[in-house]
């Protein structure tokens, strides 16, 4: 990533996070910094105070939603990376309204690249369906694999945080409990391991305390 190059330089980056309450710093991480927190302290670890990284996240907030402020809250900063994670309050919509929440996410891939922006997808984590509260949600799955659709036809590099939990709910069935703080939010574990993804998605040795950036690597679902 051209970001990774600059910083190395000694040139300034920005970058911005933008979701939904997963991506906001917020109650449910019990007072520890989310993934997003957790991903500046590891670039100020590898690059010091080169990168400037702002949470755009805002609670409840959809596909409609990011694009209705991502002029306020993103584009008119001109940042070098802009990651998002979004979907779960989107699933709410239902089967219907997929192809707009595919349309959407074209937008916002479009006015990204307008402003010279690299972007950066990444998927929610996954919920139990099988829980009452998140019948509303049965067409998540559906929205996932609308994500990783989008990543691979527009060449966008996905970070995969959905598959990511899915292997660790595998190996260890008590994960889909001690990662979440509610039925869809992770909890300051579950941040921890999103974030962990993160950087091993960005290449980054797999430590707060590192002090060294390896080159990116490339999703299987993008370049």
């Amino acid at each position: 990533m051209e970001l990774w190059e600059k910083l190395k330089r000694g040139e300034q980056g920005f970058i911005v996070c933008i979701g939904d309450s997963i991506t906001e710093q917020n109650y449910h991480a019990n007072g520890k910094l989310n993934y997003v927190g957790q991903l500046n302290e590891m670039l100020l670890n590898v690059f010091g105070r080169q990168q400037l990284l702002l949470n755009a996240g805002v609670s409840d907030d959809t596909t409609w939603g990011v694009l209705n402020r991502l002029n306020r809250d993103v584009l008119r900063f001109q940042p070098d990376l802009i990651t998002l994670m979004i979907g779960m309050n989107d699933s709410m919509r239902g089967i219907e309204q997929l192809p707009e929440f595919k349309n959407n996410l074209l937008a916002i891939i479009a006015q990204a690249r307008a402003v010279g922006s690299e972007l950066i997808l990444l998927t929610p984590n996954t919920i139990n369906l099988r829980i009452s509260e998140n019948a509303i949600r049965d067409s998540y799955p559906h929205y996932i694999h609308a994500i990783r659709e989008i990543a691979t036809s527009e060449q966008i590099p996905l970070c995969d945080v959905y598959e990511a939990f899915e292997e660790r709910i595998h190996k260890d069935p008590n994960s889909k409990w001690t990662l979440m703080n509610d039925c869809i939010h992770p909890n300051e574990y579950g941040h921890d391991f999103i974030a962990q993804a993160l950087f091993r998605f960005f290449g980054f040795i797999d430590s707060r305390n590192a002090n060294t950036a390896t080159d990116v690597k490339e999703s299987k679902n993008g370049k």
